[in-house]
């Protein structure tokens, strides 16, 4: 049998003792680790030159876009300007009110013994739906404030047919020194301002409003 003896067994072992050497180990761990770190390093960034390409292409569209946007804004605010006008344009054609026929009831109420010399129509308390008549005038007879205020109840109670309520009131009422000839007679005059508070009648109660009718003239008293 033969023998075989190994020189090399003190150099051997040095070799595996090394070889399990706790440093080495580590050193050979903490360069795996840095080579990971490194192929991270360049795939984050080739995703950051990918991300960063990206954003360029997206600004410069939305470098040719932003003016766009910015002109489609102020087109659309004159749109909605323009819009909210012709609203309130519609609103204010459609609930115009005639004052024509008003003035017809008033010209075929007034007898010849008033004359009117000032007719004010306004469209007051839009909440309320009310309009105001401001009608000022000079009765003549025997007792001319009774005669103003026969006016005043005959267009409140004749207007009542029109409206939905009709409120009417003087605002002034005094006797004239003023003295006129009327079918041969001497009558006192009185000055007087009549206010009416006309209340529309709701739109599904209203019917629809007549056309307006040619102006007459109102009756007038001589004067002395």
């Amino acid at each position: 049998m033969p023998l075989h003896v190994n020189l090399y067994h003190e150099v051997q072992r040095q070799e595996r003792a090394r070889q399990r050497d706790p440093l080495r180990l580590g050193m050979l761990g903490l360069l795996v680790i840095a080579i990971g770190f490194v192929a991270y390093y360049f795939v984050a960034l080739e995703q950051a030159h990918a991300i960063g390409a990206q954003f360029g292409t997206l600004q410069a569209q939305f470098n040719q876009l932003d003016p766009k946007a910015t002109a489609a804004k102020a087109r659309q605010a004159e749109l909605n300007d323009a819009l909210t006008n012709s609203d309130t344009m519609t609103k204010e054609i459609e609930g115009r009110f005639y004052w024509a026929p008003v003035l017809d009831q008033i010209l075929q109420t007034v007898p010849n013994t008033v004359q009117l010399t000032h007719v004010a129509a306004d469209q007051g308390n839009t909440i309320t739906n009310t309009n105001l008549l401001t009608i000022t005038g000079i009765s003549s007879a025997a007792e001319p404030r009774k005669e103003a205020e026969a006016l005043r109840i005959a267009l409140t109670n004749r207007l009542g047919r029109q409206f939905k309520s009709v409120t009417s009131a003087f605002k002034t009422l005094e006797d004239s020194d003023q003295i006129v000839m009327l079918d041969g007679r001497r009558l006192a005059t009185a000055n007087f301002t009549i206010e009416f508070q006309l209340q529309l009648k709701d739109a599904a109660d209203s019917a629809p409003a007549p056309a307006p009718i040619p102006f007459r003239k109102t009756r007038t008293a001589p004067s002395a």
